[in-house]
């Protein structure tokens, strides 16, 4: 087994809303790992099932873990940042609650990168946690890409190879500290005036593609270590709840969100057509809801407001994106 490196100190940042019973067993297997420095920091996003009251008991303060309060739900995307901003880690991890890793994941992790210092970011291999079964073997993710229409899909075909890739698996990925700085958002820029990895107008769904991409444009490289190993409660928050049976208002955000990604960060004929296909999305969306669900027919089409309604601060960001490309190119 790698011998971990001592400066390799880790920050996990675990977001919880509503799912107690998936966060204490989230918890006992960051508690089980084999590697010693290790920050953790549970956000709860105004959950409403008795979590707030756990993670000020002493249950949980017996594992030596901090915790932030939010009072409502801010989505994903807030509430994740939150925690990566208080974390004073090397290595940054936004950690899915549903998601519980293996005893020796952080001391893989750590001799990853003693192989490969010049890695941005890290991924593991996931396998399927089974609510029935329990632990499988069923290789769920390994590593993504982006697809046409700017969501992630994971190749499965040769999972047990390390390799350089787009980006890690997004429930379980961990970053670089510093180059995570570098591709933030500005406060001026941010929708909430403080430092965005995640864009929080986002609320949830597409914040980790759009942050993939900030980081490959700055030179980021990520390394898939298939021993760094984890199991994950597919949709487990969600309870594999399918897109159309998502409320309206998710719905019109997967619109807008894919139409700001793909402003924001793709160039010249690339961004063009991606941006055309991006915009007639919708329509084939709701299209599709006469069938699945009518009533949720004119959801899709609200993503046009959605977009237009923020698009002079996505334009900003694309300018600011091209600038802050030219400056590390040239540096």
């Amino acid at each position: 087994m790698a011998v971990p490196s001592p400066d390799a100190s880790f920050s996990v940042v675990v977001l919880n809303w509503n799912t107690l019973d998936l966060l204490k067993r989230n918890l006992a297997a960051l508690k089980a790992q084999s590697f010693n420095a290790l920050e953790v920091i549970v956000v709860d996003n105004g959950s409403k099932d008795g979590s707030a009251e756990y993670l000020g008991s002493g249950e949980f303060r017996s594992l030596g873990y901090r915790s932030i309060l939010l009072s409502e739900n801010t989505g994903f995307a807030a509430g994740m940042n939150e925690g990566l901003r208080a974390a004073s880690g090397e290595w940054l991890m936004p950690l899915n609650v549903d998601v519980f890793l293996a005893p020796d994941f952080f001391t893989e992790a750590a001799g990853a990168i003693l192989r490969h210092p010049e890695a941005t970011m890290l991924g593991p291999l996931i396998y399927r946690y089974d609510k029935e079964r329990g632990e499988t073997e069923e290789v769920l993710c390994t590593y993504v890409v982006p697809t046409r229409f700017l969501s992630l899909a994971t190749p499965l075909d040769d999972p047990f190879t390390e390799k350089f890739v787009f980006a890690p698996g997004g429930c379980a990925p961990l970053f670089r500290r510093s180059e995570l700085l570098k591709a933030a958002l500005p406060p001026l820029l941010s929708s909430s005036g403080k430092e965005e990895y995640y864009d929080e107008r986002y609320f949830a769904y597409g914040e980790d593609i759009d942050l993939y991409l900030r980081l490959n444009s700055l030179g980021g490289r990520a390394l898939y270590c298939p021993k760094m190993k984890c199991h994950h409660v597919h949709s487990g928050s969600q309870e594999g709840v399918r897109w159309y049976e998502k409320s309206g208002a998710t719905i019109a955000r997967l619109g807008a969100n894919a139409l700001d990604t793909c402003l924001k960060n793709l160039r010249g004929f690339r961004c063009l057509k991606t941006f055309v296909l991006l915009f007639l999305a919708p329509l084939g969306r709701s299209l599709y809801l006469l069938s699945k669900a009518p009533s949720k027919f004119f959801a899709p089409l609200k993503s046009y407001a959605l977009f237009f309604k923020r698009l002079s601060l996505t334009k900003k960001m694309r300018v600011y994106m091209k600038s802050l490309i030219l400056q590390t190119n040239q540096s």
